[in-house]
């Protein structure tokens, strides 16, 4: 009976299970091969380290978040519509992709800091958003990273406490004060 040359989805996903349990640096590669199913020496037949590991699943998910995000913001014309379907986007792959929103922002705060302030796509998009409406004259001149950490902030910080059931109104009415008060964060006056 033929082998299966590859395990590579196996392996991935037990990282990526095993990285938000653990962390990456307290998971070993005998754990994630034990997770897998697979001898450890296949983690190198694909891998040459297990941070290229962790790079690769942070750097898939990432490029799955930001696709995510694209897609919502596809019929959005004017800068405003794109900034609540960009929080829309952000809460609801929060909602459909936990394992993968809470590694990607794990990851980006922790261990793969450095990594994804070089790739954090879903910012680049953000800063995109915010020239667009500058450009416009519907957003007020601000500074870049400070509009940036701000609309993230406020979008992050309230998932983190939606999550947490320590905010008691609906997901929708959630969302919907976001989007307005991101809005009102960047728009002039």
């Amino acid at each position: 009976m033929a082998r299966s040359l590859t395990k590579r989805p196996d392996l991935v996903d037990a990282a990526l299970t095993l990285f938000m349990q653990k962390g990456i640096k307290a998971t070993t590669t005998r754990d994630i091969a034990i997770r897998a199913g697979i001898s450890e020496g296949t983690i190198y037949r694909h891998f040459v380290s297990k941070d290229a590991l962790a790079e690769r699943v942070f750097e898939d998910n990432l490029e799955y978040f930001w696709l995510f995000l694209k897609g919502y913001l596809k019929r959005a014309k004017t800068p405003q519509e794109m900034l609540k379907a960009y929080v829309c986007g952000f809460f609801e792959f929060s909602r459909k992709e936990q394992r993968r929103y809470t590694f990607v922002i794990a990851a980006h705060q922790t261990e793969l800091k450095k990594l994804s302030r070089e790739k954090m796509k879903p910012k680049q998009m953000l800063d995109k958003i915010l020239r667009i409406g500058r450009k416009q004259g519907i957003f007020r001149e601000m500074d870049d990273q400070l509009a940036g950490a701000m609309v993230m902030g406020t979008i992050m910080q309230t998932i983190f406490y939606l999550k947490s059931g320590r905010i008691a109104v609906s997901y929708d009415e959630v969302v919907e004060e976001v989007c307005h008060t991101c809005l009102r964060m960047v728009e002039r006056c």
